[in-house]
Order: C-alpha cells, then structure tokens, then sequence
C-alpha cells in the first residue's frame, strides 16, 4: 500500500532529551529548549557510539550510531556550563565504567582474536607470541581519550588504529570558540568528513623504514562524534573563518551536522521572577532526582553485554523513513540551484533521523527501531534544520 509520510509534530520529543533538557534549563536559567535538545542529541549518541551501536537495515546493511553537532550562542547564554552539566553529572559514571571496565575487556578479547588469526596466518608466529606484539602496540599508541578538543590527522588515525584493535570506543572531538579555532583544525575537520558516514577511512602510505614501521592495516569501522560551539560572532566573521565555514558546509558537514543556534528572545531571562523564585528553580529537587536516574541508566549502559549492540530498522518503519526521505527532497527541488547549502541539508535530513531515532533505541535498550523512535529523531531533525 502506499503510504506518505506526515511529520508528527504532536509526539513528544524523547524522554531522555526532554527530561535532561529540563535540568539543563533549571540550572543555566535558560529557557531556550530547542538549543539544549540538539546537544542532549549528541550526547545520547555518543554513549551509543563508544559502545558500537549499530542500526540493522535492510536497504543500507548496517549504519554506525554517531551525532555532528554545531551549537552557535552568544557568550554566557550557557554552552559551557550545559555541557559541563552533562559531562560531570550524567555522564561522569559511564565514562568511568566504560574507559576503566568495558573498553579493556573488549579489547583483550578481540587482540586474543587478532593474535589467534595471525599464528593461522603465518605459521612461524606462536599465538602467545602473537598476544605479546598486539598488546605492546596497542599499549604503545597511548591512553584512549574519551574526548579530545583538537589534533592532527596522524594523531586521528594513530587513535583510530587502537579502537580497530580494540573493537570498541568511538572518536570523539569536542571544540569550544569554534570561531577562534576552525582555521587551526582544518585537518582534523577534513578528516571527520569521512569518517561520518560509516566511520571508515582511506589510510594514507607512509614510507616503510627501520624507524618507522609501518604497521598491519586492519579492517573495521570506528563511529565518529563531534560537537562544535561557540559565538555566532566568532564563526561568521565576515572574514576567513566564516569562508572556511561556508566551505565547510558546502564541502558535507551541512548534511551531516545537527544545528543549534541560540535564541536571544528565549534566552537567559529572570524578568518578573524574584529572587527567591530563581533560587528555588535552581534548587528544585526533581533535577537531582533526575540527574540521578539518567546518570543510573546511562552507567548502566556501560555494560559488556550490551557491546555491539544490534538494532533492526522493520519494513513498516523503513518504509516511512523511505517517505521522509522523500518529502524532503520535494522541498529541496523547489530551492533554487544557489542554495546548494540548504538543498544538501535537506536531502539528508533522513540519515541524520536515522542515526539519531538509533541513539534513542539504544538509551532503551530496545533491539527494534520503532515508528515512536524516527518520529521523536525526526521532529528533532527538523528543528534543528
């Protein structure tokens, strides 16, 4: 039958962001939702990516879990302490459990899978001996950073080796003053912009020598995050970094990333409150009691068993993803060919409400990506868009 898909902006956006982002509103003082939901979005997927979350299709075979997002506000509107609220009090436990706990049990057993493969392989190399050179280079390309703010593509893909041997984590950038920092992060930019569909990437071919080896190429998929932010002011300067911004979007990050861009009218706004009331706002007990059951769940999340975690997209659901895919396309054949950007940004709304309609079946814990799922990721989606 022939089914055309209707945005339902009447569903309420998932609980995770709606609830996260009521804290993040109690305790910034800002009132500003539409802005704390994109990053409350790349955060739940983040978590779903450092655990190799992966959606199971039909028509596109299996797609990473993993969220781009720009948030764009004038200085003291709370980007940074929204973030910080989030790192530190909600996602403080799964950090721990995963870097300490997770990310070295996975990666013990898939180097005793490599090693294993590589005495079956070459006859002359001792399984034991095997283990012993996997684990000396993997201990040899450093501690894995949960979140990096800048880099080199060398550093990227050293990074990206470790997770390929560990068969877990994700590569996660987080840059604040995007404005003052976009210039000097031109390589890692470039790089991320292949690695966000299916976190693969071409290796580049170095010179083999006796001080520097090159080392076993191996294959495999490393989901990729990043959340950029800063002023509006910084970024679109009316100089070169609003140019090298441009071409950034022109280039792919417009069909890739999340947009949040902070609204002055719903701003930070104590007008007609009294202080008491600002006090009590801040204080209000369901944000600890809140914080407590997200930062339980997500901690929870950081559990082996849950580890390449496998969702299925069903036909019905495909299908109205299918639909969405193509209504947005409408609209963009009616902009004109100068609105390349938007037109980009349009088309591509679908696999952004895919990864993101992923993220939220994860948080649950619920193998089957549902119609609730695409049509919370989507209102999102289109928020942002």
């Amino acid at each position: 039958s022939k089914r055309n898909y209707m945005i339902n902006y009447d569903i309420a956006h998932h609980p995770a962001i709606e609830e996260i982002t009521d804290i993040l509103c109690n305790k910034t003082q800002n009132q500003d939702k539409s802005f704390y939901r994109v990053e409350v979005a790349y955060f739940l997927s983040k978590i779903a990516a450092c655990m190799r979350a992966t959606i199971i299709t039909k028509d596109r075979g299996e797609v990473p879990i993993n969220a781009y997002a720009l948030a764009l506000a004038t200085s003291g509107y709370g980007k940074g302490h929204s973030v910080a609220i989030i790192e530190n009090e909600l996602l403080n436990n799964f950090k721990e459990n995963f870097v300490k706990n997770t990310l070295p049990i996975k990666a013990k057993d898939n180097i005793n899978v490599l090693a294993a493969d590589l005495s079956v392989r070459n006859k002359s190399i001792g399984e034991d001996a095997a283990y012993k050179a996997y684990i000396d280079e993997y201990n040899s390309l450093g501690a894995y950073p949960f979140t990096f703010d800048s880099g080199t593509g060398p550093a990227v893909k050293q990074l990206r080796q470790k997770l390929l041997m560990a068969n877990s984590g994700a590569i996660n950038l987080q840059i604040d003053e995007i404005g003052s920092n976009l210039i000097n992060n031109t390589e890692v930019l470039n790089l991320f912009l292949e690695l966000y569909d299916q976190g693969l990437i071409k290796q580049k071919l170095v010179k083999n020598t006796a001080d520097n080896k090159r080392g076993e190429e191996l294959d495999g998929k490393t989901p990729t995050n990043m959340l950029l932010f800063g002023t509006p002011v910084k970024l679109l300067d009316g100089g070169i970094t609003e140019d090298a911004f441009y071409s950034f979007l022109s280039t792919g990050y417009a069909r890739r990333m999340l947009f949040a861009l902070g609204n002055p009218t719903k701003g930070v706004s104590n007008a007609g409150l009294t202080p008491a009331q600002v006090y009590q706002s801040l204080t209000n007990p369901q944000n600890n009691t809140l914080i407590q059951k997200w930062n339980s769940t997500f901690a929870d999340l950081a559990d082996v068993a849950l580890c390449d975690f496998q969702i299925t997209v069903e036909d019905d659901v495909a299908i109205d993803l299918i639909s969405y895919k193509m209504l947005c396309e409408s609209k963009a054949d009616k902009l004109s060919d100068s609105h390349d950007i938007q037109k980009a940004e349009l088309n591509h709304r679908y696999f952004k409400a895919l990864k993101l309609a992923g993220a939220f079946a994860f948080i649950e814990q619920n193998p089957l990506l549902t119609s609730d799922h695409l049509s919370q990721a989507i209102k999102l989606v289109e928020e942002s868009g």
